[in-house]
């Protein structure tokens, strides 16, 4: 008996200690990741100080989701919280107290969007930059414009944190837009300008949005680094949605409600997404009728 004992006790021992020594390599591992820094560069984009350009800004600022994160009044919030996940927020984009620094630069901010990186070189935290590299610009500099244009809001965010498995997934690759910056190629210059127009094409760049929680074949599945309470996103490829017409899609986007009347659950944020114009819809929906057939993750 004393012997069984001895044995089942040395078991239990071998694994805590192989437990301790696993998530004490997943911190480092996962540190050493996210502590990632890339050289600052110093460069300029035009941003325009007309009036509709800024109010273009602040439509895109809503329909591609940054008020997700970033909130309404632009001054960040927590939008995960979870104590397996961590707590994620979004930086506030003010100049009020616990906003951008004076030192961040408009180009700073461009490369914050479409890079995840500060101004500082280090790699931004849950900033899914990966959705908008390709963003044009001319619609980069739209979105800076509005972003400068908002009131300063004194609001210090909360610290963040990683939490265990995210730290965990993020070593596996299961969740790479924990840094976005670590999967972007730095080197690749993002468009001046792109065309509107109802082609494929266009729905391709303005679908880019979309690809962070629809995957990157628009097949959809858990959302990555989401807490375990959201639904999986939705297939969009001719899986999900081939029975669907145009106007089934955007009656969708315009009013959460699906063809066979069931609603559309958070965190799809068609409330934002709809401020999409016509012509956006129009072209996703295009883009998304050449996608091939994929399963179901």
């Amino acid at each position: 008996m004393k012997q069984t004992l001895k044995w089942i006790l040395s078991i239990f021992l071998t694994l805590f200690i192989l437990l301790i020594g696993g998530m004490t390599f997943v911190y480092f591992l996962s540190n050493t990741r996210m502590n990632r820094t890339f050289p600052v560069i110093e460069g300029t984009i035009s941003i325009p100080t007309d009036v509709s350009s800024k109010e273009e800004g602040k439509r895109l600022f809503l329909s591609r989701g940054c008020i997700d994160c970033h909130g309404k009044n632009l001054a960040g919030q927590v939008f995960i919280d979870d104590p397996a996940m961590g707590r994620f927020t979004g930086t506030n984009l003010t100049k009020g107290l616990g906003g951008l620094e004076e030192k961040t630069t408009d180009f700073d901010l461009a490369r914050g969007i479409r890079q995840g990186v500060a101004f500082d070189g280090r790699a931004l935290l849950f900033m899914p930059s990966s959705d908008f590299q390709g963003m044009s610009d001319e619609e980069v500099g739209k979105l800076i414009a509005y972003i400068r244009s908002v009131p300063p809001v004194n609001h210090q965010i909360e610290q963040q944190k990683v939490g265990p498995l995210a730290r965990i997934l993020f070593v596996l690759g299961e969740l790479p837009l924990l840094v976005s910056a670590n999967i972007i190629n730095h080197s690749v210059s993002a468009p001046k300008q792109v065309k509107a127009a109802l082609t494929p094409e266009y729905g391709r760049y303005v679908a880019a949005t979309c690809s962070g929680c629809h995957g990157p074949e628009f097949s959809g599945g858990p959302i990555p680094g989401a807490p375990p309470d959201w639904p999986h996103a939705q297939n969009i490829t001719s899986t999900g949605i081939g029975h669907w017409t145009e106007s089934n899609f955007i009656q969708a986007i315009r009013t959460g409600i699906r063809p066979d009347g069931s609603k559309i659950r958070p965190p799809m944020s068609w409330q934002n997404l709809g401020y999409m114009n016509d012509l956006e819809l129009k072209a996703i929906w295009l883009f998304l009728n050449t996608l091939p057939t994929k399963t179901n993750k």
